[in-house]
């Protein structure tokens, strides 16, 4: 008897790519939420770049395992079915176009660790890069994480500014200064700074 399996499944490459999709959508990353009650902090996320940007927070309190990475926003062409943007009417403006910007709300009154990861898009050759930033947010304060990233993705860096609100709904920025830095290419890295 003869079967004709082509009512019944796909192409073996249609059926290698819905696997593949599956994989990647079961593989979900936890967000980074505040926890409630917690005081928070405005922060204004940009990258220079347009491709894949990712910003998470690593805690490092189960160092030397810390636990796996949440996210606090992307940017990018895949990292735009993150949800929908809201803004959080920070003073000032963005440097970087809206596809560049990201406001969030992170807990303040302990150090935060965030580590910020971006690729390299085709035809380069495939580079990751990584900056790690921690700061100390102030109750009610605002700021900007500004991550900077070269062409090729060999070269970044990420800075922490504070947004002092003046009376016209612009701000004055001022260099954050409980800011460390750390590497941040791996999780366990963040347990190289404590």
């Amino acid at each position: 008897m003869r079967h004709d399996r082509s009512f019944a499944f796909p192409p073996r490459p249609a059926m290698l790519s819905m696997l593949a999709a599956a994989v990647a959508l079961s593989a979900c990353v936890a967000q980074y939420r505040v926890p409630a009650g917690a005081p928070s902090a405005s922060v204004r996320l940009l990258t220079s770049t347009d491709e894949n940007t990712s910003f998470t927070i690593v805690d490092p309190a189960r160092c030397p395992d810390p636990a796996r990475p949440l996210v606090l926003a992307g940017t990018g062409r895949q990292l735009s079915a993150m949800g929908r943007e809201r803004s959080l009417d920070m003073a000032g403006r963005s440097p970087e176009p809206p596809a560049r910007t990201r406001e969030r709300l992170v807990e303040a009154g302990r150090r935060i660790y965030v580590a910020v990861t971006s690729a390299a898009a085709p035809p380069l050759p495939e580079m990751r890069c990584a900056a790690g930033v921690s700061f100390v947010p102030v109750a009610g304060a605002q700021y900007e994480i500004r991550y900077q990233r070269d062409e090729t993705a060999s070269q970044c860096s990420a800075r922490i500014l504070r947004l002092q609100p003046l009376a016209d709904g612009s701000a004055r920025l001022t260099a954050e200064p409980t800011q460390q830095g750390f590497r941040a290419l791996r999780k366990d890295y963040v347990c190289q700074v404590l």
